[in-house]
């Protein structure tokens, strides 16, 4: 039996907005009829407060409510603890429930006792055509509707009710099971499915389909077997590092090797005995020779290596500006490729009901471009390795590195400074692309406001682009004149004025010397290129980086390394780049 003190019922579940089911059915939303929105203890007695759905589907047994049809209650409850009240022999023994927690209440057809229902501690009258309100059960008194919410009687739950319930919870088990029957390996999620009350026909197909998924996740099916490093590939790692370390080009979170003290001549010797090759007998000259030439020697590699970190490192620290103004493409081999014009539609056109639409079209223009290769060698002799002279691997390669970035940027400046011909037969700044000052004069706010101007009234057919400017390129002569005027808050042409400066940060500014070759006073204005085309820079298969090539020295004493890179740099648009010539 039930206990009915106060310390023997939790009714935290029921106050947590508990269900309200229709004969303890919780498999169908359809039966979720209503929440408990309060449930106390009184005189021995539970009740409760719920509020009823207004569902169209609920509609129905709410009616049967009010005509007084339906008024039986049931809770389902589970049980926390209990005690041995009598002990029976030829009867199963009795237990009082000294600790339960209502999990949820029905309203049923079968009465789980005849004094647990709805408003049964008074009598129902249900008046006839009476306007309730469809959001509450009312509890009525005789001649009298009072309109409060319904107490619901959730007196000890026995005989037909608990039989009622417990039927209900068998089906929901036989049912969960049927789920899982072929699927042996989810047992844990099916057990878990099953000591869950609250755990739906629903729910448990769900997580058995999450656990599907999860165990179906892809997995290697390959073995792999590893085996530990030789010594011989420590110590070219090792060797490597130290030579890294010694040069200075080393990554800032590599450690020290333990081979910081050797020098090259002894790394020599040493790749050569854990190969297996005797260097006993031989002299320096003939030591440094097999090194490079025997098949298996790992000396080349490791100078190789070296070597090209040094030439990208350089690369890298290339003072260039070419990067910011300029857009990088990938050209997948030698040959003439064209990269198609700004072209753009005019404006769309108006379609009238049950018109039809127009093709538009795209300029024809096209600009070309085509890579080249770029490179030199350079050679490291024995002498240099019998010397101990790291800068022959390191710094050599890290100027040729230098070198290729600097070869770039001259394709690209080239471009700025020759002004060639673009496919229509035009200089690229030419009073014909309205992009070329008519006078020249130093950057001013008139000046780079004009440019400005010029740049945003650029048309393609009859429509206006609205280019802005946001590059300011000059060359070295003139890069205090561009700081002043475009970071000054007044304008600087006017002396004693407070006028506001309308160019002030109007642009980024770039300098580069290369300009100065070519005119100390002509001074240019650029688009974005991640926004227009300016100017490409290709590269073989995108590739923006020098290669380094290695072979062994026939014409010298020593081994030839071979600096190259693919490149190639163009002009897409007049229209997005300004001149004034200063």
């Amino acid at each position: 039996m039930l206990g009915h003190e106060k310390s023997e019922v939790d009714l935290e579940r029921l106050n947590n907005s508990a269900p309200l089911l229709y004969n303890h059915d919780r498999s169908q939303r359809d039966n979720r009829i209503g929440v408990v929105e309060r449930a106390w203890l009184e005189n021995g007695r539970g009740y409760a407060e719920v509020r009823v759905s207004k569902r169209d589907e609920v509609a129905g047994i709410w009616q049967d409510v009010r005509d007084g049809i339906l008024r039986n209650v049931s809770v389902s409850y589970k049980i926390n603890e209990r005690e041995l009240a009598e002990e029976n022999k030829e009867m199963p023994d009795t237990y009082r429930v000294t600790s339960w927690t209502p999990m949820e209440i029905s309203l049923v057809d079968i009465p789980a006792d005849a004094t647990v229902g709805i408003g049964r501690s008074d009598e129902i009258t249900p008046p006839p055509n009476q306007n309730l309100n469809p959001q509450r059960m009312e509890k009525t008194k005789p001649k009298k509707l009072e309109n409060t919410a319904p107490e619901v009687d959730i007196d000890a739950v026995r005989s037909e009710g608990a039989k009622q319930a417990l039927e209900l919870e068998q089906k929901r088990r036989v049912q969960i099971r049927s789920i899982f029957d072929n699927h042996a390996d989810h047992i844990e999620v099916r057990d878990k499915c099953l000591d869950d009350p609250d755990v739906t026909i629903d729910a448990a197909r769900k997580l058995l389909l999450d656990s599907i998924g999860k165990q179906e996740q892809p997995t290697a099916t390959s073995m792999r077997i590893e085996m530990g490093d030789s010594e011989a590939d420590k110590f070219s790692r090792a060797a490597a590092d130290a030579i890294a370390f010694r040069s200075g080009i080393a990554d800032k979170d590599a450690k020290s090797s333990e081979l910081y003290g050797y020098t090259l001549l002894e790394m020599a010797r040493k790749s050569l005995e854990l190969r297996g090759v005797s260097t006993n007998f031989m002299d320096k000259r003939e030591l440094v020779g097999r090194a490079f030439t025997h098949s298996s020697s790992d000396f080349p590699k490791l100078l190789e290596n070296n070597s090209r970190k040094a030439m990208l490192r350089g690369y890298d620290e290339a003072e260039e500006v070419f990067q910011r103004f300029t857009r990088s493409g990938n050209l997948s081999d030698f040959k003439t490729h064209t990269r198609v014009g700004m072209g753009v539609f005019d404006t769309l056109d108006e379609v009238p009901e049950s018109g039809e639409f127009k093709h538009g079209t795209i300029g024809e223009r096209s600009e070309t471009i085509k890579l080249a290769t770029y490179g030199k060698l350079f050679s490291i002799t024995r002498q240099a390795i019998i010397n101990d002279d790291l800068s022959a691997f390191t710094e050599i390669p890290r100027k040729m590195g230098r070198a290729a970035a600097r070869t770039v940027g001259d394709l690209v400046f080239s471009i700025i400074t020759a002004n060639p011909v673009m496919a229509d037969g035009t200089a690229l700044f030419h009073a014909n692309h309205n992009n070329l000052a008519g006078s020249g004069a130093a950057p001013s706010a008139a000046t780079v406001g004009a440019g400005r101007t010029a740049m945003r009234i650029q048309k393609d057919g009859v429509a206006t682009l609205n280019i802005s400017p946001t590059f300011l390129l000059v060359p070295a002569a003139l890069e205090d004149t561009a700081k002043i005027l475009l970071m000054s808050e007044t304008d600087p042409s006017q002396a004693n004025s407070r006028k506001p400066n309308p160019v002030r940060n109007a642009a980024e500014i770039i300098v580069d010397a290369r300009l100065d070759s070519a005119s100390s006073t002509a001074w240019y204005l650029l688009a974005d290129p991640n926004r227009f085309d300016t100017i490409e820079v290709g590269y073989l298969d995108g590739v923006a980086a020098p290669f380094l090539d290695q072979q062994d020295g026939w014409n010298i004493d020593g081994v030839e390394y071979k600096v190259r890179i693919d490149a190639a740099a163009a002009p897409l648009e007049h229209r997005t780049m300004y001149k004034n010539g200063g």
